[in-house]
């Protein structure tokens, strides 16, 4: 909340190190905004990527999906006490009072966001990726996820392309995590499947395995669409038919790669990957494997990655964060294995 429509320092720090890199093309895992920023969204996509000619493919996540009269009142309400708290010279027990107002409406307004109708959130999804990204970018530029979306039916959000790589066709097939329950979407997903026997990639918002905090307050309520998603597509996804290599999703704000593995050691397919730390505070880095030894106990091999920070001289800035992060690579800060 308190960083809406603010520069987005480390969002265009992390692009430009993308930039450097010059990849063939980009896999975004959701939440391009936080509520309505697509603006500043789209002039990091034209400042880093339109000029390169460097295609990025976008799924829908939650933070697209926050709309409506009631979402904007109860967001414009919370942004002014939010912008009261940061206000100098208030009094202590002037922030307790708001602090509980602002608990309060935070309540009010996920729960007016859980409610809104499948349909509203299709018909929204489409919106995003037709409207303000396709119809507001360079033409030149966006053709590539136009055409994709061009041949697609009118409220469709999902959608594949193939790209080749040594001379192996790889299906990458974009979901849209917000819509579990919708059946046109699933029944798409299997056909796509049956369409292609080569090996495939999926990419969307929601991760359906996840040590993080959405994974320890999302995927543990049964009712929401991360759990709801979860239930009904992995049981496809780890499906060695299919030929699924890798999952990858966003959602929790760090890095995770979730792997089955036999007794042997030997890694079973698709692997999950976490990536949702594109430019806001992450939580954490956490690279772990988990698999069952012979007696059925189950083992987490984990390890820890960041960059490690002086906290005698303060928390970094977003000055002093852009120069580590383009200069540094990520270390190593813990290794360690957890039995059960």
């Amino acid at each position: 909340m308190e960083t809406m429509e603010k520069t987005q320092v480390k969002h265009n720090a992390i692009a430009r190190v993308i930039r450097d890199l010059d990849p063939d093309f980009i896999l975004f895992s959701g939440d391009m905004i936080y509520y309505h920023e697509f603006e500043n969204f789209l002039t990091v996509i034209t400042n880093n990527y339109e000029d390169k000619m460097i295609p990025l493919y976008p799924v829908i996540g939650n933070h697209e999906l926050m709309f409506g009269e009631k979402v904007d009142t109860f967001i414009k309400d919370l942004r002014e006490k939010i912008d009261a708290i940061n206000k100098p010279g208030e009094p202590a027990p002037s922030h307790t009072k708001l602090l509980k107002e602002i608990e309060l409406l935070r309540g009010k307004l996920y729960k007016e966001i859980d409610s809104i109708m499948e349909a509203k959130l299709k018909k929204r999804s489409r919106q995003v990726l037709c409207e303000e990204i396709c119809d507001t970018l360079n033409p030149a530029y966006i053709s590539y996820l136009k055409e994709l979306l061009c041949e697609t039916a009118d409220e469709q959000s999902w959608y594949s392309f193939v790209k080749e790589a040594d001379r192996v066709k790889i299906k990458f097939i974009a979901l849209n995590s917000s819509l579990p329950d919708d059946e046109e979407q699933f029944q798409w997903f299997l056909a796509e499947l049956k369409q292609f026997r080569g090996p495939k990639i999926i990419f969307e918002h929601y991760p359906p395995y996840s040590i993080g905090h959405h994974g320890c307050t999302d995927l543990l309520n049964s009712k929401s669409k991360a759990a709801r998603f979860r239930d009904r597509y992995t049981k496809v996804f780890n499906n060695a038919s299919h030929n699924i290599i890798l999952v990858i999703s966003g959602h929790d704000h760090n890095y995770q790669r979730i792997v089955k593995t036999d007794r042997t050691g030997v890694v079973q397919l698709p692997i999950y990957i976490v990536s949702g730390g594109g430019g806001v505070t992450a939580y954490q880095f956490v690279d772990i494997t988990a698999h069952a030894d012979g007696e059925k106990n189950l083992i987490l091999k984990c390890k820890v990655l960041g960059l490690r920070c002086d906290l005698t001289k303060g928390l970094p800035d977003d000055d002093t964060f852009e120069r580590l992060f383009a200069q540094d690579r990520l270390e190593l800060i813990d290794d360690f294995i957890l039995r059960w």
